[in-house]
């Protein structure tokens, strides 16, 4: 996990860090692709190692925090505890369930 620009969890924040990897760009076209756990699943699969997780659909999502898995191929979110796998099946904007995949609909 990383720790960048006084974040205070590890591998997680709303930081701008000195190296910048490649990622897909969320569905608005700028960040990171957003995922959330509405079903309350023990597990996600997700094809990106670079997302924000956002707990559940607003109003009632946690603050978007940053998640890098660098090599492992699963990480819970320190904030909400939900565990994320990393599938290199699934393309960037799959994930399963299918609708852990959060689009925002106020994305311009």
């Amino acid at each position: 996990m990383l720790l960048w620009g006084g974040c205070s969890l590890p591998g997680a924040a709303d930081c701008a860090g000195p190296h910048q990897s490649q990622r897909a760009k969320s569905m608005s076209g700028n960040g990171y692709l957003k995922f959330r756990n509405d079903r309350g699943v023990p597990e996600i699969r997700i094809g990106v190692r670079e997302f924000k997780c956002i707990g559940v659909s607003p109003p009632q999502d946690h603050p978007h925090i940053y998640i890098n898995m660098g090599e492992a191929d699963t990480i819970l979110c320190p904030y909400c505890g939900a565990r994320f796998r990393f599938d290199p099946r699934l393309t960037p904007l799959d994930a399963d369930p299918p609708d852990s995949l959060f689009a925002d609909p106020n994305a311009a």
